[in-house]
C-alpha cells in the first residue's frame, strides 16, 4: 500500500474514532472500564531484518528492483486507563517493504499484536511503554510465500501532545523483537523500528 493511501486511511480512521468518541455521553461513575483511549499511526519503519539459516538479512536486501520505502502502522493501540499513570491495553502494529525478486512482485513483513503498558512519570506529556505477545512475519518473493508464527516485545517511548478536549497529537518510537520456530525456509527471529505520528482518543 503507497503512503499516500496509508495517510488517507489513517486520517479516515482517524476521524472515525474522534466522532465516535465525541458523540459517547460521559461516564461519572468512576468504573475503571470508563476511562480508555484508543488511538493509531503511521510512520516510516527502521532496522527490519531477520535471520535465516544462521544469516541476518535485512528487508532491503532481500529485495533486487523497484524498492518500495520501509513503511509502518499502528492500525490500533486501545485499552483502559488504570491510573493517571498507567494506560493497559493492545496495540497491533506492522512494518512493510514491497518490491521485485527476479522480475517478480515480491512484499516482506511482520506483524505484532501485543498486550502493552504505558507509564506516564508525570501523568501526561513524555510516555515509555512495554509489551509482549503474539507475532508474525511473511516472506512473499512471488514465487514462494513462507509465514512464520511467534511471540514478541517491544520497548518504545514517545510524547502525548493535547490539541483539544481528549484529543490528542502523539509522536513514538517503538522497537521489537520476535522469534519463530525457525527451519530452511522460515526465519527464527527478526526485528524492526518504527517512528509513528498519530491521534489519540483519552477518556
Amino acid at each position: 500500500m503507497k503512503l499516500s493511501c496509508r495517510i488517507a486511511a489513517l486520517a479516515g480512521l482517524s476521524c472515525a474514532l474522534a466522532g465516535f468518541a465525541s458523540a459517547a455521553e460521559p461516564d461519572r461513575s468512576g468504573n475503571l472500564w470508563s476511562h480508555w483511549y484508543v488511538g493509531a499511526g503511521i510512520g516510516p519503519g527502521f532496522g527490519a531484518k531477520y535471520k535465516l539459516n544462521g544469516q541476518s538479512v535485512t528487508f532491503s536486501d532481500s529485495l533486487q528492483t523497484d524498492k518500495s520505502g520501509l513503511g509502518a502502522v499502528n492500525f490500533v493501540n486501545a485499552g483502559i486507563t488504570l491510573s493517571p499513570n498507567f494506560l493497559f491495553g493492545l496495540s497491533g502494529s506492522a512494518v512493510g517493504q514491497s518490491g521485485k525478486v527476479a522480475g517478480n512482485d515480491a512484499q516482506l513483513r511482520i506483524s505484532n499484536f501485543l498486550a502493552t503498558l504505558t507509564w506516564f512519570p508525570a501523568e501526561k506529556g513524555f510516555f515509555v511503554r512495554g509489551g509482549a505477545g503474539l507475532s508474525s512475519i511473511l516472506i512473499d518473493t512471488g514465487v514462494s510465500s513462507e509465514r512464520a508464527n511467534g511471540f514478541g516485545v517491544l520497548v518504545g517511548a514517545g510524547y502525548v501532545l493535547p490539541v483539544a478536549r481528549r484529543h490528542n497529537v502523539t509522536f513514538t518510537v517503538d522497537y521489537s523483537l520476535q522469534s519463530y520456530n525457525g527451519s530452511s525456509t522460515k526465519p527464527d527471529n527478526s526485528q524492526f523500528g518504527a517512528a509513528y505520528l498519530g491521534y489519540m482518543y483519552r477518556r
